[in-house]
């Protein structure tokens, strides 16, 4: 009977780690059937472990950092691209799951670049009178606006929420790292 209980309980356990463990992927209501399949063909969001893990070891991979850029700006093209493959394999990493990380902290990097530009512009306004402000305000959100809004939708469409949370919960360290800061 002891036997059978602990099974049990072992199967349970198992049955609840497969149910919260995994699809929170397919759950995700802005995610496109092509970026959920991406996820899932990569092993499934990472963790906000796994991010910092991929922070940590960032700059030491060539050419994937403003430093390391600098530093690798002798070995372009094939031989570059090796020398990265070969410094991600060194570190445990499976390449296609590191590039994965590496291109969607990229993406959630350009927009938050693409985000603090509109501030600053709309900062500038600020001193203007009321009457000119107002028209650069209006002039910006129909320029910028659109735009800002086509291209939060495509991170969506490509990027599970709960990996943009992560990005963004680290994302003055993922700056830091890059050199964009």
């Amino acid at each position: 009977m002891k036997v059978f209980a602990s099974a049990l309980l072992s199967l349970l356990a198992l049955a609840m780690l497969a149910a919260c463990s995994g699809d929170d992927v397919a759950d995700d209501p802005k995610l496109s059937d092509q970026g959920k399949e991406v996820v899932k063909a990569l092993g499934g969001p990472f963790t906000a472990d796994e991010f910092r893990k991929f922070l940590a070891d960032l700059p030491k991979i060539p050419g994937l950092t403003a430093k390391t850029a600098q530093d690798a700006s002798d070995a372009p093209g094939a031989a570059g691209r090796a020398e990265v493959k070969s410094a991600i394999k060194s570190l445990g990493w499976d390449e296609d799951r590191f590039l994965y990380i590496y291109s969607h902290a990229m993406t959630m990097a350009n927009l938050d670049q693409m985000q603090r530009m509109t501030d600053q512009m709309r900062d500038q306004f600020k001193d203007m009178p009321d009457d000119q402000r107002k028209a650069m305000e209006q002039m910006l959100s129909q320029q910028l606006g659109g735009q800002m809004s086509a291209v939060r939708a495509d991170v969506d469409k490509q990027i599970p929420a709960s990996e943009q949370a992560i990005v963004r919960d680290h994302m003055d360290e993922l700056m830091k790292t890059l050199g964009m800061r």
